[in-house]
C-alpha cells in the first residue's frame, strides 16, 4: 500500500482555529489604536477651542470675575469659563499712605494690578464615556479707575 502525503482533518481545523484566533487579536489592537486616534482628535480640537477662547480673555473681552458657559462645534464640546481674583503672591508693602483696599484681595498700593485666575473646562462625549479637558492660566488687569474710565 501507498501512504499519501499531506495534513489530516485534524491539522487542518487547528491551522484555522490559530489563525481566526490570531485574527480576532489583531482586529481588537486595531480597533484600539482607532479609538485611541479619534479621542486624540478630539481632545486636539477641544484644546484648540479652548486656546481661541482664552486668547480672548484680557484682549476682546474685559477680565471680570464669574462664570460663563457656552459651546462650540453645534454643542458637540461645551465649556464652562470661571474667573476669579487670586492673591497676588508679591509681598505686599505696609499699610498707611498710598494704599487702598482692591476689591477682595486686601491692601495694595493704589492702582496696583490685580491678578485673576482664568480657569476653563471643555467637556464632549456625553453619550458614550464624558471627556473633560481643565486649562488654566492667571490674567493680570489694572483696576478701573474711581472716575470711571479705564
Amino acid at each position: 500500500m501507498k501512504r499519501q502525503r499531506g495534513f489530516s482533518l485534524l491539522e487542518v481545523i487547528l491551522a484555522f482555529a490559530l489563525m481566526a484566533t490570531g485574527l480576532g487579536i489583531l482586529i481588537a489592537i486595531l480597533s484600539g489604536g482607532l479609538a485611541q486616534v479619534r479621542n486624540a482628535g478630539d481632545a486636539t480640537e477641544a484644546t484648540l477651542h479652548a486656546q481661541s477662547l482664552l486668547d480672548t480673555v484680557g484682549v476682546l473681552a474685559p477680565i471680570e470675575p464669574g462664570l460663563e458657559r457656552g459651546d462650540f462645534d453645534d454643542g458637540r464640546y461645551h465649556w464652562q469659563l470661571e474667573i476669579t481674583e487670586a492673591e497676588d503672591p508679591a509681598p505686599r508693602g505696609e499699610s498707611g499712605a498710598g494704599t487702598a483696599p482692591i476689591e477682595s484681595v486686601g491692601l495694595q498700593p493704589a492702582g496696583a494690578p490685580v491678578l485673576y485666575r482664568v480657569q476653563l473646562d471643555v467637556s464632549w462625549g456625553e453619550d458614550e464615556v464624558p471627556r473633560t479637558l481643565r486649562f488654566a492660566t492667571l490674567r493680570v488687569r489694572y483696576p478701573t479707575p474711581a472716575g470711571g474710565a479705564p
